[in-house]
């Protein structure tokens, strides 16, 4: 690359017009070694066009972690920019590591912040170690994309921006030289102990002699891992709407394609990864066995459940995903296997039409994936794993719930509502359905 791809004031120039809006307020991760103190320093020549703040996470881990937080809190003195400490517990018990569980204590600090723009100093070094890492513990695709420059963090309206991907850190040290910065470092860093610090002094240190180039090579390899995902994602959004995996698609496939869509579907279900052979085994019995047969793998705290031609996620242990129980328009109707009883009220412009519950086939079933139900009107139709989603269901309540049928046709759900064409006019008689859920 040129070196002016290599700038580190034009790599945030550059993030900044692609990403942020002027006006938008940016938090900087501030914990006051080299990468931070630099990113703040090419952050605060664009505070004409954002609104600037910094945060310094105080994980209380390292004896000097006061003096880290008085050397960022002089500094952002100095340099007049807002800056939060917060303190927090680091959570040793999730057998993640320390690693990844101070990750994950900044990440949440991060998001308390409330700016809708967390920028990170991560560069091109921290990102060829990333994918060499992931790519040891043998990850799939979206491992190998290791750090993305923009990404929207799940669950939150903030986004995490780091602009330095493509910047050798050494060219971050030649602008604190040349700008006279100062920095503290981190004693941890040099302890290899630690994974990371384990690749960066001992493997890279021999991969620096034989191979160079090997920095920005990883690099472009996650940007093109990352590119790839991008065009796999139409089609993932597509095959996630019907909530299961199709088990004719499934066999079409190639075996690795069979198991990145598996695991692919583990994780939109935030279920774990299992190990390769673990996984391997998941897909055999899912695709090889009859037609007529019932698979049910148990993966954490969850069932993998093949029914009818789909694989689906049973996170609340259902006994019976393919479950009904017919209604012949009764006030009240016990569904059986723990799942309560429904009621119907009689009310007048309200609910269920009465009119329309004597014609056809009605019936309770539990979700099988791809259910859609439309609302109102005058909007289109909607996916009932979008709608559960929206009115907030928990995960290991939506398997039980008993949707109402009226033959194919999605006519109620619990929590979300009945659908446009069953409910009744004004003045005209209806059903209200209540469902009291069995323990």
């Amino acid at each position: 690359m040129a070196s002016s791809r290599n700038s580190p004031s034009e790599a945030v120039g550059r993030g900044l017009t692609a990403h942020v809006a002027p006006g938008t307020a940016v938090c900087a991760g501030l914990s006051g070694g080299l990468d931070s103190v630099v990113l703040l320093h090419l952050l605060a020549a664009h505070r004409d066009r954002i609104e600037l703040r910094a945060l310094h996470v105080h994980h209380g881990l390292s004896p000097n972690a006061d003096r880290w937080a008085a050397f960022c809190e002089r500094l952002c003195g100095d340099w007049k920019i807002p800056l939060a400490i917060e303190r927090v517990v680091v959570d040793r018990t999730t057998g993640e590591g320390l690693e990844a569980a101070a990750r994950a204590a900044r990440l949440s600090a991060y998001a308390r912040q409330g700016a809708p723009v967390v920028a990170l100093a991560h560069h091109q070094d921290d990102q060829a170690e990333t994918v060499l890492l992931q790519m040891l513990r043998g990850t799939g695709l979206k491992g190998a994309s290791a750090m993305p420059e923009w990404r929207d963090v799940s669950g939150t309206p903030m986004a995490l921006f780091r602009p330095l991907l493509d910047v050798p850190r050494a060219e971050l040290l030649s602008h604190a030289r040349e700008h006279g910065l100062e920095w503290i470092e981190d004693e941890s860093n040099a302890s290899t102990a630690f994974d990371r610090n384990f690749i960066r002094h001992e493997v890279g240190t021999l991969l620096d002699a034989r191979f160079p180039g090997w920095k920005p090579a990883l690099s472009r390899f996650a940007r093109h891992a990352g590119a790839a995902l991008d065009l796999l994602e139409p089609a993932r959004a597509h095959d996630h709407e019907a909530e299961g995996l199709s088990i004719a698609d499934l066999r079409a496939a190639e075996p690795e394609a069979r198991a990145h869509a598996l695991r692919d579907f583990l994780a939109q279900h935030r279920l774990p990864m299992p190990s390769e052979a673990r996984l391997a085994e998941m897909t055999r019995q899912l695709v090889e066995a009859r037609e007529d047969a019932r698979v049910r793998l148990v993966h954490g705290d969850a069932v993998i459940v093949r029914h009818r031609d789909q694989v689906i996620v049973d996170l609340a242990g259902d006994p019976d995903p393919g479950w009904t129980r017919p209604w012949h328009g009764e006030a009240e109707l016990e569904l059986g296997d723990d799942r309560g009883a429904v009621r119907f009220a009689a009310a007048t412009g309200k609910g269920i039409a009465e009119r329309l519950t004597h014609d056809g086939t009605w019936h309770f079933g539990s979700r099988s994936g791809g259910e859609r139900i439309r609302l109102e009107a005058s909007r289109p139709t909607r996916t009932l794993k979008n709608l559960l989603q929206e009115t907030g269901v928990p995960d290991r309540e939506r398997a039980r719930l008993p949707l109402l049928f009226h033959g194919e046709a999605l006519v109620w759900v619990p929590g979300v509502g009945i659908a446009a064409g069953y409910r009744c006019d004004a003045g005209e008689p209806g059903r209200v359905p209540e469902w009291f859920p069995g323990r």
